[in-house]
């Protein structure tokens, strides 16, 4: 029966082992490290870059030669079919045969003219089934060379050649700043947990502060020393201190659960957060931020963009007027064989060449061409005062950004006074009230007082640390470090799927 108990005694004591919480610190720079790893904003900012590197890389290709094999193999046909006669009549007649065709060619495009130049060779089979009209036959162009030059048209590569760099290097640049919009998240985050994390804190203190003094009060009232209206007071403050501490486990808890979700910690475990031991004090020049910005967010390129897309635009207006296309091939093709040998015989070949030009000019459009030319003309001045109005709004927000950040530094030294003094505050009272010097009434006020200083210097550093990664965010510099976060250098590598640093070209 003793061992029996023993057993019992150990497995409940293992369970509880088992069941007990584990505890992890963080700090803030760890929390915003695990969200710039794990978290699905930087997954998705991450798979955007590489979904803009293998787009530019498609614009890339098709600047270099193709090598394309082409061809319609088989083309059997067996069946009746409409065949026009010389005398105008229509006879269905049955056929059996094959037609196939086979073309290996080289294709290159010359951006700077549009020009398509193929090199190419090719082979087509006849053959006929139906009985006793059995034949087969071959026909080729061993060697041609084929230009087309559209006239008139708008060049794309011209365009795409100013347009998809900046496009990229623009992708590039969005890619670090969701990297710092995921660390002003983070630090969003860490602040509300390290907030209700205090308020859990302060709220147990109360609660067992209220229990001893309600205790004391209790003691004082059945002496005669204190009345009833004040044991009442005591029990009030026990059961609200009782109420906000529960409240406070409840917000504990979700916002727990949140920000693991968000840093990508799965495992059920208790954060325990340390808040950041020194706030950082040094100066940002607007002018400086302002410049910063310029030259690193993505959106002073996609001003840029915008601009060029609105040229590019009355461009294609201007040249949809008119159209011509000429093409022109010459090379050496054989004549019909019955022989897939003799297609390539030099006594089979001979030279042929051909050209062609397709356009259309509108004589009378209705003022289609003046309108569509307008429209360009419109889309651009419209383009020009967006991208001024949002210049002017983005550097408003910088100089808001550097204004706040000026303005939070001294509110925390205000803060982190106002604190220090509420608690010195609260420890003299509540000694003279254990001596029976002040009310409870006095006490209440030093508590709420100390309590409020302790909530507003939490808040002032997540107010500080906010418009920090802020204007990280809006600049893409870091001024505690001294350092830029964006590097041009900095290429995606897919056979590595990670970011490397490349050579400066001289």
């Amino acid at each position: 029966m003793k061992k029996i108990i023993l057993t019992l005694l150990v497995i409940f004591c293992l369970t509880q082992v088992s069941f007990a919480q584990e505890k992890r610190v963080l700090t803030l720079e760890e929390v915003v490290q695990l969200a710039r790893s794990n978290s699905l904003s930087a997954k998705l900012a991450e798979t955007q870059r590489n979904l803009n590197f293998w787009s530019y890389n498609v614009y890339k290709s098709r600047l270099k030669p193709q090598l394309l094999l082409r061809g319609t193999l088989p083309n059997f046909v067996d069946r009746a079919r409409p065949i026009t006669q010389n005398d105008g009549s229509v006879n269905f007649i049955p056929i059996n045969q094959n037609n196939s065709n086979l073309s290996l060619g080289l294709e290159q495009i010359l951006p700077r003219t549009n020009t398509t130049i193929a090199l190419e060779s090719n082979i087509a089979r006849f053959d006929n089934f139906v009985e006793g009209q059995e034949q087969t036959s071959y026909q080729g162009d061993p060697f041609g060379l084929t230009i087309t030059q559209p006239l008139f048209a708008v060049n794309p590569f011209k365009w795409d050649r100013q347009i998809e760099p900046l496009r990229y290097e623009q992708s590039k640049r969005a890619y670090v700043q969701g990297l710092e919009n995921t660390s002003k998240d983070a630090a969003r985050l860490f602040f509300q947990l390290l907030i209700v994390q205090k308020d859990l804190e302060i709220g147990l203190q109360n609660e067992a502060s209220n229990d001893t003094i309600n205790k004391i009060e209790q003691g004082r009232y059945n002496i005669g020393t204190t009345t009833e209206d004040a044991l009442l007071n005591t029990e009030l403050n026990l059961i609200t201190a009782q109420s906000n501490a529960q409240q406070a486990r409840l917000d504990l808890q979700s916002r727990s659960l949140e920000l693991r979700n968000f840093i990508g910690i799965t495992d059920d475990v208790e954060l325990e957060l340390v808040p950041p031991a020194e706030v950082p004090d040094f100066l940002i020049d607007y002018e400086t931020a302002l410049q910063y910005a310029k030259d690193n967010r993505a959106e002073f390129l996609g001003f840029k963009l915008d601009q060029l897309n609105a040229d590019q635009g009355i461009a294609d207006a201007r040249a949809t007027r008119f159209s011509a296309d000429l093409r022109a091939t010459f090379g050496f093709n054989s004549a019909q064989t019955s022989g897939i040998s003799d297609v390539y015989n030099g006594t089979n070949l001979a030279t042929g060449s051909t050209i062609r030009l397709d356009f259309r000019v509108p004589i009378l459009d209705g003022g289609r061409n003046r309108s569509r030319m307008n429209v360009a003309i419109e889309t651009k001045k419209l383009t020009e005062f967006r991208i001024e109005q949002e210049q002017s709004n983005f550097e408003q927000e910088i100089a808001t950004a550097v204004r706040n950040f000026e303005q939070i530094l001294s509110q925390i030294t205000i803060a982190e006074k106002r604190q220090e003094i509420a608690l010195r505050g609260f420890e003299i009272t509540n000694g003279r009230y254990l001596a029976g010097k002040v009310g409870i009434l006095d006490l209440n006020n030093s508590r709420e007082t100390k309590d409020s200083a302790i909530r507003g210097y939490i808040s002032a550093l997540q107010q500080y640390w906010d418009a920090y990664y802020q204007l990280r965010n809006l600049t893409l510099y870091d001024f505690r470090s001294k350092q830029l976060l964006y590097n041009p250098l900095l290429e995606y590598d897919p056979k590595t799927d990670s970011v490397i640093e490349m050579e400066q070209k001289k």
